[in-house]
Order: C-alpha cells, then sequence, then structure tokens
C-alpha cells in the first residue's frame, strides 16, 4: 500500500467514524424527543383526571349521603376504573422522572449543554406531574376518609393494586427527590440565559415541558419563582425573533453545588484479599451471577473497612456479560447502550470508588476476603433491565465524602445501590445531618423471609465459600449472625 492509498484509506476509515457517531447522537436526539412527547402526554392525562375529581367528590358524597353512609356499587366501579386510569398514568411517569435526572449532576463532557438541560426538563416535568398529581388528590379527599379507604383497596378484577392513594403521597414525599427538585431549581436560577436559548431552540414538546414546570403548584412552593419567569419571558422573545440563535457565544451551564473532596485513607492496605487469586473460585462464583445482584464485601485488611460500621464494607451492583444483557432484552437502554464496549472487555461490575463510579472486572474485585450476592426477590425483567440502566446513568459521578443519600450529585457504594432500585424500602439512618445507608442495611434485608425484597443466593467468608443458594443453611446462618439479623426476621 503506497503513501496516497493509506491517506485515503484512513481518511474515509475517520469519515465512517464520525458518520457512525453522527448516527449515534441522531439516534439518542431522537430516543429524547420521543420521551418529551410521551411525557406531555401524559401531562395532558393528568391534567384531564384532575378535571374530573371535583364534580366527581361532589356526586359522591351526594351518593354517600342519599344511601345514609353506604357506596353504591356503581360508584365502587367508577373508582376503580378512574385508579385504573390514574395508576396507569403514574406508572409511565416514573420512569421518565427517573430516567434523566442524573443528567443534572454528571461531570464527563460526552453530555452537552442541549442534552443536559432537555433531560433535566424532562425528568424535571415527570416528576412534578407526579408531585402534583398526588397533592391535588390530597387536597381534595385529605378530609373523605369513605374514599380515600376505596382508594387503597384492590381491585384484582381490573387489576389494580391495593394502596394506591398511599402509596402515591408516599412517593410523593421522598426525601430523595425533594432534595434533587431543589437542586434542579438551583440550576435553573444559575443558567437562566443558557437555559433559555436551549429551550426557544427546542422542539414544541420541550416548550410545553417547561411550561408546565414554570406554572407546577409544586415548582412554585419549593421557590426559584423569579428564575422561572425570567426564563419563561426570554423563551417568548427569542421565539417570536428568529430560529437561528447564537449557541457560540452561550456560556458554558455552571455548577455551584458540585464538591471536590479527597481521601487517602482507601490507599492504607497491609495485605492482599484471600480470595484475589483462587481462580476456581473465581469462576465458581462468576457462573451463579445474574445482571441487578448486589455484591456485598469485606476487606478487614483496609483502613476504610475499619471505619464502616457492621460486617459488610463496600457495595457494588453486577450488571452482567453482554450475552447475559442480550437475553434479558436490554441491550438497547440508553446508559447500557453507552457502556457496552466497556462490558465487552469484561467490566461488568459497577461500583462507586474514591475516582468516582467506574466499571471494574469481576477479577478486579476479588482483592477480598468476603463476598455476598443478593438477588432482587420479586422483580419483573422489565423492573431488572430500568434498574441496570438507572444504575448506570450515574457513571462518571464523583463520590460522597459525605456519605448522604439526600445529595446525588455525588454518590457513595451503598447509595448506588439504593438509587438503582427505588421499589425496594431501604431503610436509611441519620448521622449528624446526613441519612446514610451502609452495606449492613442492605445486608439485612436479605432475610430470608419469603417477603424480603432481596435473596441471599451466595456467600464466601474468610476466603472460603460457605454457602450457595440450596446448599449447606449453616453458611447462610453465619450471614445472618455475622449481619445482625434476628429470628424476628424468618
Amino acid at each position: 500500500m503506497n503513501y496516497r492509498t493509506l491517506i485515503i484509506s484512513l481518511t474515509l476509515a475517520a469519515f465512517t467514524l464520525l458518520s457512525a457517531e453522527s448516527d449515534l447522537a441522531q439516534l439518542v436526539n431522537t430516543a429524547r424527543q420521543n420521551d418529551a412527547i410521551a411525557v406531555e402526554d401524559l401531562i395532558r392525562r393528568s391534567l384531564d383526571l384532575r378535571e374530573k375529581i371535583p364534580p366527581f367528590m361532589s356526586e359522591a358524597e351526594s351518593s354517600i349521603r342519599s344511601h345514609k353512609g353506604a357506596l353504591p356499587s356503581t360508584l365502587s366501579v367508577r373508582i376503580a376504573k378512574s385508579i385504573r386510569e390514574a395508576d396507569a398514568v403514574r406508572t409511565s411517569l416514573f420512569p421518565y422522572a427517573l430516567r434523566y435526572r442524573n443528567a443534572l449532576y454528571r461531570t464527563d463532557e460526552s453530555l452537552g449543554d442541549r442534552d443536559r438541560i432537555e433531560s433535566i426538563v424532562i425528568s424535571m416535568a415527570a416528576a412534578l406531574t407526579l408531585y402534583d398529581n398526588a397533592q391535588f388528590m390530597q387536597d381534595h379527599m385529605h378530609d373523605k376518609s369513605e374514599i380515600r379507604a376505596k382508594l387503597n383497596e384492590a381491585y384484582p378484577e381490573y387489576g389494580v393494586d391495593e394502596n394506591f392513594y398511599k402509596d402515591s403521597l408516599m412517593r410523593a414525599n421522598t426525601l430523595t427527590y425533594r432534595s434533587t427538585m431543589l437542586d434542579a431549581i438551583r440550576f435553573f436560577e444559575d443558567n437562566r440565559k443558557t437555559i433559555a436559548l436551549y429551550i426557544a431552540q427546542g422542539d414544541p414538546s420541550i416548550r410545553y415541558l417547561y411550561d408546565y414546570i414554570d406554572h407546577s403548584p409544586m415548582r412554585a412552593t419549593l421557590g426559584g419563582d423569579n428564575a422561572f419567569k425570567e426564563i419563561a419571558d426570554q423563551v417568548s422573545v427569542l421565539v417570536s425573533r428568529t430560529a437561528e440563535l447564537p449557541f457560540s457565544t452561550v456560556e458554558k451551564l455552571k455548577f455551584t453545588f458540585s464538591k471536590v473532596l479527597g481521601n487517602t485513607m482507601g490507599m492504607v492496605r497491609w495485605r492482599s484479599g484471600k480470595l484475589r487469586e483462587d481462580k476456581a473460585f473465581l469462576a465458581d462464583f462468576s457462573a451463579q451471577l445474574k445482571p441487578g445482584d448486589v455484591l456485598l464485601e469485606k476487606t478487614p485488611f483496609a483502613l476504610t473497612d475499619k471505619t464502616i460500621p457492621g460486617h459488610f464494607g463496600h457495595a457494588a451492583l453486577y450488571i452482567g456479560t453482554y450475552e447475559q444483557l442480550r437475553d434479558l432484552g436490554a441491550l438497547n437502554e440508553p446508559f447500557i447502550k453507552r457502556h457496552l464496549d466497556e462490558i465487552k472487555e469484561g467490566k461488568v461490575i459497577l461500583e462507586a470508588l474514591r475516582e468516582g463510579v467506574v466499571l471494574n472486572s469481576v477479577e478486579h474485585f476479588m482483592n477480598i476476603d468476603d463476598v455476598a450476592t443478593l438477588r432482587p426477590s420479586h422483580l419483573s425483567s422489565d423492573e431488572i433491565r430500568g434498574s441496570l440502566d438507572l444504575a448506570l446513568s450515574n457513571y462518571g459521578k464523583k463520590y460522597d465524602f459525605d456519605f448522604n443519600v439526600n445529595t446525588t450529585e455525588t454518590i457513595v457504594c451503598s447509595e448506588l445501590v439504593y438509587v438503582a432500585y427505588p421499589q425496594i424500602d431501604f431503610v436509611t439512618k441519620k448521622v449528624l445531618t446526613s441519612f446514610t445507608i451502609s452495606p449492613d442495611d442492605i445486608a439485612v434485608l436479605a432475610s430470608g423471609d419469603t417477603n424480603a425484597p432481596l435473596e441471599l443466593t451466595f456467600f464466601a467468608h474468610d476466603g472460603k465459600k460457605v454457602y450457595a443458594k440450596g446448599e449447606n443453611d449453616e453458611g447462610e446462618k453465619l450471614y445472618r449472625t455475622l449481619v445482625g439479623i434476628e429470628e424476628k426476621y424468618r
């Protein structure tokens, strides 16, 4: 091959690579546009449902009075059908509220400012709609005990589970999401002009979502009124002027609440882990892993292990091999797709370390003495796919040296499990001014009870395998003793 031929070949290869990257970016943009349209539709459905509540409540009260306190069967049927529709809206909104919220905290350069703004708008609009729906329902039903009771009943004939009203209010009052919402409001306050430019240039659905955010009752209670009004006014002016905006002069987004902290304790180790070079154990352990498994480890030879309460000192998530993700139907999940090259290289464990949230191989993870595998007990394949994608959306975040679950711009190891599985009711503890969750707080949820959200499937202690699912009850008892699970959990 002569020099000219080589130059032509390299040029064509570079052009092909750029075209592939452009195609991928276009696919991501199209997916985000489709999500914005979907959230707009869900907001419109929510507003329609809210309009129906006041006249329905008047009719229901009149009907209950005329029946001397009894609820007519026709009323129960209407309630059941309404719950089915409202639950479908709530269930559809919830993934959008979670899917993009980490765009607020990511610091990697691969996420452009327009992508970041539009992603935050989608997530914030979905989350605020959930808040507003729950608050509207509570405002109209807080003193209507008969109706509230009906809203918490199960209607299996309509596919409705129990506790719809209770669950809606509980989700709307989750501290983690309120904390994220306050951070988002600060983000809008700090970047008014830049955000206005990008929203004015965005699709109609993005502008609709921002308009909903601007007028959301819940957002108003959280503050930022002047900032949102200013952005809305600028968007209106810019849209009326021209579609061509001077993006070359747009200032970069600012993040005033990021923390940069250091910690040297993790470097202090006085030996290697007992499982580090055990190839037979590695093969046995790896063969039993499934996507979504929670991994807990102990490194008694590291100084950091001495500072963490309980038996286990670190938590991580097993994402799965390319083949496992393919069989799960997860290859097209947005954040999984971004990391398929690393996953194909064998980097299948997601963990938050001092350098941030990274993917590592199982071999790298094995510099330990103890390891336990906990598997979600009652989640569907769809939910596992969503949790894996949600977990990977945290990739690249900085480590949270405050260990605070209410701040999601930084993240600690056990918090990675906490945010990946919103379906699980984890118990947090308040230490000084922070709400924290330790690896042992996760470990106790594998209590052995049939209703437990996690199940112990594998356990190695002091460098030796002592339990695999269906084998050696003594190993399971040892696990329970080490993490302090009492007999009441059985």
